[in-house]
């Protein structure tokens, strides 16, 4: 091989050095268009997730736009109904915090006390230290300012941006699911062979069950976790036991990060409504043993092998999400996280990515049926691919 030859091949770590700079140029286009992204990607998971409904309504023999409009119908009844349930309650919390915040804090004097105590301890060993050394010597104060993370923290905030992502996502998503196919089987049809088609065809399927089985399991077990909470809160005599358990169905969606924001919310709102300090730790750890029981062995249970993942890749996924797109990006991290995996796992060149990611090697994963190929379909005189359902097998026509 001549050394033009050598030269013209690509070096490991030079194309290693080109994904890194392309995988970072494109999370900053998802950052910096995030107004746009964030409705977009929301309609997205929300069509993979509803679209056996509307398939599942066309076997019955209604037309795809009418199960588009009846399933968007159904979810907005359901979050219309739970806005309603928690509204009022959530309304006179947020009225009541900052006289709230005062009872708290006179609550927790005596912890809040011992702190001071032992910060100004560590005051007067640093003045003591201080004074040892001479003025020449003292370093020059240097004052480290912290990046502003507070515009990244809340997504929708405002009224502007409410009214912009419901009509982007909503508008979007009834399209996707009215005539969603028909985008699919042409991006199918573009595709050059047919080994390309069948890999996209097994991809799309793979992210909607996944995405599906996920979401549906998860809401199960968080409508469960969510009506113990109402009883136990109930049973504590906490105010608006409802409202507790609708915020724990909710924060439960975000894994680890929902808990303890939940538990801190429950804690400052028994802080204020019971006169025993103590009462109010029993009422928050009746919360966290609850989601810890849920999170420790029912949902892993229920989910099993298949769906686990590493609590470290979650953790960082919401971390990720959350800054780059605020609070819908930490709605969305999970099922970021669950579409990346499995769309990693339908190609090889990306199973050991789907590995790290908590795919189930090929020597332990469970072997799966073959599932055979529908019948082409015959048009003469064209070279035409008819896809009746996306999510499975395409084939050419003869």
């Amino acid at each position: 091989m001549s050394n033009d030859t050598k030269d013209l091949q690509p070096n490991a770590a030079g194309v290693l050095s080109t994904r890194i700079c392309a995988g970072m140029l494109v999370l900053y286009a998802f950052y910096y268009a995030r107004s746009l992204i964030v409705p977009i990607v929301t309609a997205v998971v929300l069509y993979l997730v509803l679209r056996p409904l509307v398939r599942h309504a066309q076997r019955l023999g209604i037309p795809s736009t009418v199960g588009a409009i009846g399933t968007m119908l159904g979810l907005l009844v359901l979050l219309s109904l739970s806005t309603f349930l928690v509204l009022q309650p959530a309304r006179q919390i947020i009225a009541e915090a900052p006289q709230n915040l005062s009872i708290v804090k006179a609550r927790l004097a005596t912890i809040t006390d011992k702190l001071k105590a032992i910060d100004r301890a560590a005051e007067d060993l640093t003045e003591e230290a201080e004074a040892e050394v001479g003025e020449e010597e003292k370093p020059v104060p240097v004052e480290i300012k912290q990046p502003n993370w507070n515009n990244n923290l809340s997504y929708l905030s405002g009224t502007g941006n409410v009214v912009s992502f419901l009509t982007i996502c909503g508008a979007l998503l009834y399209f996707l699911l009215a005539t969603g196919d028909n985008l699919l089987r042409s991006i199918v049809r573009a595709l050059p062979n047919l080994t390309a088609r069948r890999k996209l065809v097994e991809v799309i399927q793979n992210v909607q069950e996944g995405l599906g089985s996920y979401l549906a399991q998860v809401t199960s077990i968080n409508a469960g976790l969510g009506l113990s909470v109402g009883i136990a809160m109930w049973a504590l005599g906490m105010p608006s036991p409802v409202l507790w358990g609708v915020m724990a169905f909710a924060f439960n969606f975000i894994p680890i990060v929902g808990a303890i924001a939940g538990a801190c919310v429950i804690g400052v709102v028994a802080l204020v409504n019971f006169e025993p300090t103590y009462y109010a730790f029993v009422v928050t750890g009746t919360f966290l043993a609850l989601t810890s029981l849920e999170g420790q062995f029912i949902t892993p249970a229920i989910l099993g092998r298949s769906m686990s993942m590493s609590p470290v890749l979650v953790f960082l996924s919401i971390v990720v999400w959350g800054w780059m797109w605020g609070m819908m990006g930490v709605f969305l991290s999970v099922p970021i996280l669950i579409a990346a995996r499995m769309t990693c796992e339908g190609y090889d060149g990306l199973m050991p990515l789907a590995m790290i990611l908590g795919a189930a090697t090929p020597e332990t994963a469970t072997p799966t049926a073959p599932v055979p190929a529908p019948e082409p379909i015959i048009q003469p005189q064209s070279a035409v691919v008819r896809i009746d359902d996306p999510t499975s097998s395409a084939m050419p026509s003869r």
